[in-house]
């Protein structure tokens, strides 16, 4: 599954590398992004001197205003459940960048599209970009790294690693890593867990998610800001988190 939905894909060392590229190849000076965003999105995008727009989402997770015809809007795939409002903004705007750093699984829409496998994956690095004549096979290929995350200091490590690299191809270890990995089993277990979930929280949860069969989400978001006793309910119900 990996060689033949990523043939056409560029493998770079990280997400945020992947966006820098989009915007030096189409050479946007101004996008539209949402204000629910990563903060690493909008700093990549200062880093490269680009205006940014911010816009607004309601509770279905659209943008609340309109964009112009040819206007460069960032639309990121929320918690990988959100494939219907992308393809709805894709077949709206020509020039939406699909931003699927938390949908591993989602199909590629609009002018281009990224990736953050190590959301998903036990790897340290990598991102997987999808753009119309880009080739990546003049940069360096990042060094493998021996590289353990174990709590939030060494995530905390890691990610400060990541920030300062330089754009590079993934590194042989994390490539040869995601092809060994088994997708379809992967994507079952993330929505049968997903299910679960939702019958263990939809009636304390303030958000109602609307998936499709194709959604295989990254996280269950929880809304519920008056619950004071939830992680009481939590440890009730056996649902234990990792704390860091």
């Amino acid at each position: 599954m990996f060689s033949e939905r990523f043939k056409s894909a560029n493998f770079l060392n990280s997400g945020r590398n992947c966006l820098g590229c989009i915007v030096e190849h189409l050479e946007i000076k101004e996008i539209h992004i949402p204000f629910y965003i990563c903060s690493v999105v909008w700093q990549t995008l200062r880093g490269k001197n680009v205006k940014i727009k911010f816009y607004h989402i309601d509770t279905n997770f659209l943008p609340t205003k309109n964009f112009g015809e040819n206007d460069f809007i960032l639309y990121p795939d929320y918690f990988g459940f959100c494939s219907k409002q992308s393809d709805f903004l894709a077949k709206k705007y020509k020039n939406l960048i699909s931003d699927n750093a938390l949908s591993f699984f989602a199909k590629p829409k609009g002018i281009a599209s990224f990736y953050s496998p190590r959301k998903f994956f036990n790897v340290n690095d990598g991102g997987i970009l999808l753009l119309d004549n880009f080739n990546s096979d003049g940069f360096e290929t990042a060094k493998d790294r021996n590289f353990e995350i174990k709590d939030y200091n060494s995530f905390y490590k890691n990610e400060l690693f990541i920030d300062k690299d330089s754009v590079k191809k993934m590194s042989e270890q994390t490539f040869s890593a995601l092809k060994n990995i088994d997708f379809e089993t992967e994507k079952t277990k993330r929505q049968k867990l997903f299910k679960k979930f939702t019958v263990l929280l939809n009636g304390i949860n303030d958000l109602k998610p609307d998936i499709s069969d194709a959604d295989v989400p990254y996280k269950y978001p929880l809304l519920n800001p008056q619950n004071t006793n939830f992680a009481n309910f939590l440890d009730k119900n056996e649902i234990y988190l990792i704390k860091y």
